[in-house]
């Protein structure tokens, strides 16, 4: 606009100017080389005018068309943006309807003009995955990170893809690698701890225990069944590998709050019954009968082989003396009073043991008694209500 205001002031001032200088134009002499040029002053103030404004409107031309081309470019790449983003979005609408080939070939096919190539490349890996291809997965993975390296999102689907590829040991590394920055994460808290689970990795999941607790990703209940379970497990492997002495030492290394737990006591017990140390077994038992009447441990006196039962079977007396109300005490001694022959008394105690809790494996040791005891019409009545009580109850 300025340039345009100057050429307009510079030809007004020439039309002025021209009459006034046409009775004394002066001139002017241009020498170059041989060649000379003469003019007057005013022509050559024309001349000058004119180039100015010659200039003037190629430089708006030149601009002009520029200024189209970038246009024009702009419109083509929006174009591209557009189509994009319609096949990003037909992309992700057959990942969740597991057309995987098409679903891939539109993911990558759109990922160089999409908003975000991150997501492209990841649901094309998971594309991959879904044929089968793991190395085609890798690919899409890596070049998901070249877009975006310090990507979370980019991790933890690798880390999920892995997982359901039962890549357990590198989704663990996976996710590793970024837990130091993202500790408190809930998904990838979720999938270590699944990880650990498939692997029968104890202890670090037991390591991660508070974190999955803080974290929301399991509440109190759900982090003491894992913690019963990792801990089982732990024992499980070392009585595997060391037999029922590895396993009491470990046991003696235990946390006074844990050899308390009914729940690991009934693991411990059975596992030293499964490697031939029931009287071991017992030993620990009997020590948690004094401060426990949990059912779960009374039923476990009669799993093991004692070579003496008498003083099983006086604890469990012990124990009615406290509770006479307790099926499972009166089971259990009914147990040991049959191995010892004691038809009578053993009959007493099923037979309580059924009015307080009427259940079938009860009601087959009562009939086995009755049968020991010739009394053939009982066993009979009693086959029938053992029946009754184990067909599903009729609407």
């Amino acid at each position: 606009m300025i340039k345009l205001l100057l050429l307009v002031a510079a030809l007004i001032a020439g039309i002025v100017a021209g009459p006034m200088l046409a009775g004394n134009q002066g001139y002017v002499l241009i020498s170059v080389a041989n060649q000379t040029l003469e003019m007057s002053l005013t022509t050559l103030i024309l001349l000058v005018i004119i180039l100015f404004g010659t200039f003037f409107l190629l430089e708006t031309i030149i601009k002009r068309l520029f200024s189209l081309g970038s246009s024009t470019r702009g419109w083509l790449f929006g174009r591209k943006a557009r189509k994009a983003r319609r096949q990003t979005n037909d992309g992700l609408i057959k990942v969740i309807e597991g057309d995987w080939k098409q679903a891939e070939k539109l993911m990558v096919k759109s990922a160089k003009h999409s908003d975000a190539p991150v997501l492209n490349y990841l649901a094309a890996a998971e594309a991959a995955q879904g044929q089968g291809d793991a190395s085609q997965r890798d690919e899409y993975l890596k070049l998901a990170a070249d877009v975006d390296g310090q990507s979370l999102a980019v991790a933890l689907t690798r880390a999920k893809l892995q997982y359901r590829q039962q890549q357990y040991e590198q989704a663990i590394a996976t996710l590793q690698g970024i837990k130091q920055d993202h500790s408190r994460n809930p998904v990838l808290l979720t999938l270590l701890k699944d990880c650990y689970l498939k692997l029968e990795d104890w202890k670090p999941l037991l390591a991660i225990l508070p974190q999955l607790e803080k974290a929301g990703v399991v509440n109190t209940e759900e982090a003491e069944a894992l913690e019963v379970q990792a801990e089982c497990g732990i024992m499980r492997h070392i009585a595997k590998q060391n037999g029922s002495e590895g396993l009491m030492g470990h046991w003696n290394s235990l946390s006074r709050k844990a050899k308390q737990r009914p729940e690991l006591i009934a693991c411990f017990v059975n596992l030293m019954s499964e490697h031939n140390a029931d009287s071991e077994a017992y030993t620990v038992l009997k020590e948690a009968l004094k401060k426990s009447s949990d059912e779960r441990l009374i039923a476990l006196v009669p799993s093991l082989n004692l070579p003496d039962n008498h003083p099983a079977i006086v604890r469990l007396q012990d124990l009615l003396r406290y509770d006479s109300s307790n099926p499972s005490t009166h089971s259990a001694l009914g147990q040991l009073l049959m191995r010892e022959q004691k038809w009578d008394e053993a009959k007493t105690h099923f037979e309580k043991a059924i009015a307080l809790r009427p259940n079938v494996t009860d009601y087959g040791y009562l009939i086995e008694v009755m049968e020991k005891l010739d009394d053939e019409q009982a066993a009979a009545n009693l086959s029938r209500e053992a029946l009754t009580l184990a067909l599903p109850a009729k609407n």
